[in-house]
């Protein structure tokens, strides 16, 4: 199965080695089954990690924000989100930095 190249699903971060860094696995959309709202987001392979920058520029939909739009939230209100919600698997689509860390993430709204 192909992965999508530029967005993957979030399930926790770790602080470890002093550095900020996402556990992600990547994937791709599936095909939506008749009775659902959308496609689902296929993940594949074993979680790997993703350094993030601490100033990176964060987007939120629901469940983080209260809103179907992407709203702006500062890192540290998106590590509590996912501190305070493992393994939750939402998507995002999400740029690298010339130092190879995420500087842009924003996330997918799935119904």
């Amino acid at each position: 199965m192909p992965i999508s190249p530029d967005e993957i699903a979030v399930y926790r971060y770790t602080p470890e080695g002093g550095s900020l860094n996402l556990i992600v696995k990547y994937g791709n959309w599936g095909c939506a089954p008749k009775d659902s709202d959308g496609a689902p987001f296929v993940t594949v392979g074993k979680e790997t990690y993703l350094p993030m920058d601490q100033a990176a520029y964060v987007t939120a939909t629901d469940p983080i924000v209260q809103s179907t739009e992407n709203q702006h939230i500062g890192v540290q209100e998106f590590l509590d989100w996912l501190e305070a919600n493992p393994n939750s698997g939402l998507v995002f689509t999400y740029h690298l930095g010339d130092d190879g860390a995420v500087d842009r993430l924003e996330e997918v709204f799935t119904p």
